[in-house]
């Protein structure tokens, strides 16, 4: 039954990754990072650029970043009971839905889906939004699951969205190329 010390306890816990993933994507990740995190785009893969290009950018932003909200978290478990259970499954949660959004794919899906691709910050908004919203996820189940089964049972959930991103990612770049191919696979 939900209560509204748990209720507290989530929303302390979101404030904590929110507090963190402000300093750890605006603050702490550099410029260069930032740039190559989502590479390869359409164009470069239309060059023959890898599809894997960029992976060790976004992983060491997603490293830095799950630092910078595990401090967070530290400094409000000083006051809150948030258990270390709570916060390494918000971090989970949060490290594998940050990597799979930061890698851009999804965020020039959702652009083109809505049409708004003459919105100068649509594509920044919407990348906030994702992971805004998977932040309050990680807080909820930061509450919601306890023990270590459970905390196995997210991190097991969290591999299964990095890999199923990554077989979308190498599909969309494989269909990238194809589109991008002269007709006869002539140049």
């Amino acid at each position: 039954m939900p209560s509204a010390a748990a209720a507290a306890i989530a929303a302390v816990t979101f404030v904590a990754l929110y507090a963190g993933h402000q300093i750890g994507d605006h603050v702490v990740q550099s410029n260069g990072t930032a740039v190559a995190k989502g590479f390869p785009g359409p164009e470069q893969l239309a060059a023959g650029v890898s599809p894997w290009t960029g992976w060790g950018a976004c992983l060491r932003h997603v490293g830095t970043y799950t630092g910078t909200q595990a401090v967070a978290l530290a400094l409000v478990s000083l006051v809150a009971p948030v258990g270390l259970t709570g916060c390494a499954v918000a971090l989970v949660v949060s490290a594998s839905t940050h990597a799979v959004i930061d890698r851009r794919w999804i965020v020039r899906r959702l652009v083109r889906a809505k049409g708004c691709q003459d919105w100068a910050e649509g594509p920044y908004l919407i990348d906030q939004s994702l992971h805004v919203g998977a932040m309050l996820v990680a807080a909820v189940l930061a509450v919601a699951v306890t023990g270590v089964v459970g905390l196995l049972a997210v991190t097991a959930g969290a591999l299964v969205l990095m890999v199923a991103a990554l077989a979308v990612e190498r599909r969309l770049a494989a269909a990238s190329v194809r589109a991008a191919a002269p007709v006869g696979g002539r140049r």
